[in-house]
């Protein structure tokens, strides 16, 4: 299955590490959504028609997934996650592509806006 990534997995991001399995299929693709800094040193991404979120598109494992979803605090469970995984449409050069995305649940990670849809990996570094 394909990731949508459009934060601290990114090249360069301090969770990188997490896809060193993984096989980079597009270095840059763009998803329709609104890209948020959290203040806690990582982005969150909810889908709108209105923006246009900038990312990688990685092939992930099938063994990378659990670790993946634990680092999205992602488990299934509607009450406690705070991000939902999900299947969105990506663009990458004249193609679309289905992937999965890690989504924002909870409205507290939604501080403040960013415009350009690209998470800056050197605002993770914490």
């Amino acid at each position: 299955m394909l990731l949508f990534a459009y934060g601290t997995l990114k090249q360069g991001g301090k969770y990188h590490c997490y896809l060193e399995e993984a096989e980079l299929v597009e270095e840059q693709a763009t998803a329709k959504g609104i890209l948020y800094d959290t203040g806690m040193g990582y982005p969150a991404m909810i889908l709108s028609d209105s923006g246009q979120i900038e990312g990688e598109v990685y092939e992930i494992p099938d063994v990378l997934w659990p670790a993946l979803d634990f680092l999205e605090d992602y488990s299934g469970d509607p009450e406690t996650d705070m991000y939902d995984k999900v299947t969105v449409e990506v663009e990458a050069g004249n193609k679309s592509m289905e992937t999965i995305v890690y989504i924002a649940k909870s409205e507290k990670l939604l501080k403040e806006p960013i415009e350009t849809g690209k998470w800056d990996i050197t605002q993770s570094v914490i």
